[in-house]
């Protein structure tokens, strides 16, 4: 019995688009799935060897405001964050501010790991769903944690999105910086940072930073200017 070549090679080919189809969809699920496990367990795994040393001038690990705040910190330190926060802030709640991208969703479940809320979206543009989301909850009591160089940077320039935030909430602003003693970069716009086990980590717990009065450019240019001289010290290493 003859067969069409034609017909064949139409199979052929809808048996191979249908085999990537299905690899695909294998390594989305896995990437969704199985990245933030792995990624809070190295995030732990890492965080509990660090010889941590932090700085803390206002009192503000030692004896928390009852009232929540905003914590900012550049987008490259920020796999050590939620470790830290749970370790020192132990019965507050946290929510932070996730892209809606690929990486953001692996990003909102590793912090779910931690039993953070993470709200999906951008913080720059008024009525988006990632602000509205963070101002409710921040509303709700959550202490809020912003990377203000995110989500795509430039590195180390403050976007608009954590001064907005803290406008609209009326809550200061918690500069952090973290310092490793030992650590890798990867080849990201942010130039991630991996610190190695057993390397020292310095935290700074800086001043509490005013929230603008109104969201005039003068008073956001203000409060840029003083995150980014807070800031400074990790932006040379």
């Amino acid at each position: 019995m003859s067969t069409d070549p034609q017909a064949e090679e139409s199979r052929r080919l809808d048996r191979a688009q249908n085999a990537q189809a299905w690899i695909a969809s294998r390594r989305r699920w896995l990437r969704r799935n199985l990245s933030p496990v792995l990624g809070a367990f190295l995030v732990r795994g890492i965080t509990g060897t660090l010889r941590l040393a932090v700085d803390d001038p206002q009192g503000i690990v030692s004896r928390p405001p009852k009232e929540p705040l905003i914590f900012a910190f550049w987008h490259n330190r920020l796999l050590v964050m939620p470790a830290l926060y749970a370790r020192h802030f132990p019965g507050r709640k946290l929510a932070a501010l996730v892209s809606a991208s690929n990486d953001g969703e692996v990003l909102a479940r590793l912090l779910a790991h931690f039993g953070f809320e993470a709200a999906r979206g951008s913080s720059s543009r008024r009525g988006s769903l990632g602000l509205r989301t963070i101002l409710r909850l921040g509303r709700e009591g959550h202490d809020i944690a912003v990377t203000p160089d995110g989500p795509r940077g430039p590195r180390y320039q403050v976007q608009d999105g954590v001064m907005q935030v803290a406008q609209l909430l009326g809550r200061p602003i918690v500069p952090i910086t973290c310092r490793f003693s030992r650590k890798s970069e990867l080849r990201s716009w942010d130039r991630f940072q991996i610190p190695h086990p057993f390397s020292g980590c310095h935290v700074r717990v800086g001043h509490l930073i005013p929230p603008p009065e109104n969201d005039s450019a003068a008073q956001l240019s203000s409060c840029r200017r003083a995150l980014e001289e807070a800031l400074r010290p990790d932006t040379a290493c």
